[in-house]
């Protein structure tokens, strides 16, 4: 599918107004208040990869987070400014696939990945990562025997596929489990502050 048909089949998507998508995820709350907000009790820069109508980057930034917000649908990110500006935010918004988004070297100090999946951001996404950085992911992943039509770059993760992503990254949170006829993995890993730093032992939530 090429961008300007993926940018269509989204557009539509939101046009029909994808309710479900407005509200902040409850393991994204618990992972922000556990994990995030003693680690930046001043707040920084957050980046929200494929957005969407930006449930998550409007919270961040009514926490007075700097916070840019990258999806390939004009019509969310334009449902998006008109959330901010009735909450009076300022979003940096970007219209770009996630793919063909320009990271920052070391940019950011927490990134956001929502049931976007393409293997090949995980190395931009590690890269854009300021030292102690923390992202916070959840995607799906393979569960049972079902085959999935999709290319590879872009089929569900494999069980415990999502820590071989990204091994730079220290283990915080991660749990996989099985949702209806799916499953998903949850996951927030911190990019060490130096080379000699050593993974942390796994907690739950």
């Amino acid at each position: 599918m090429g961008d300007a048909d993926k940018r269509a089949l989204w557009d539509r998507k939101y046009e029909g107004g994808l309710p479900s998508l407005t509200k902040p995820d409850p393991y994204f709350v618990r992972a922000y208040e556990r994990f995030v907000d003693p680690s930046f009790p001043h707040v920084g820069r957050a980046l929200d990869l494929a957005a969407g109508l930006g449930r998550h980057a409007l919270w961040l930034a009514e926490r007075r987070w700097r916070v840019s917000a990258v999806d390939v649908s004009e019509v969310a990110l334009g449902k998006l400014r008109q959330s901010a500006d009735e909450i009076k935010v300022d979003i940096d918004l970007v219209a770009v696939d996630a793919a063909d988004y320009t990271f920052e070297l070391a940019g950011f100090d927490l990134i956001v990945l929502y049931y976007h999946l393409d293997r090949r951001l995980f190395p931009k996404i590690v890269s854009t990562m300021s030292p102690g950085a923390l992202l916070i992911c959840k995607l799906s992943v393979e569960w049972g025997s079902e085959s999935v039509s999709a290319r590879d770059n872009f089929k569900p993760l494999a069980r415990n596929e999502l820590l071989a992503l990204v091994p730079e990254l220290q283990i915080i949170d991660h749990h996989e489990r099985p949702v209806r006829n799916r499953g998903v993995v949850e996951f927030v890993g911190r990019k060490p502050e130096s080379e000699k730093s050593s993974p942390e032992t796994p907690v739950g939530l």
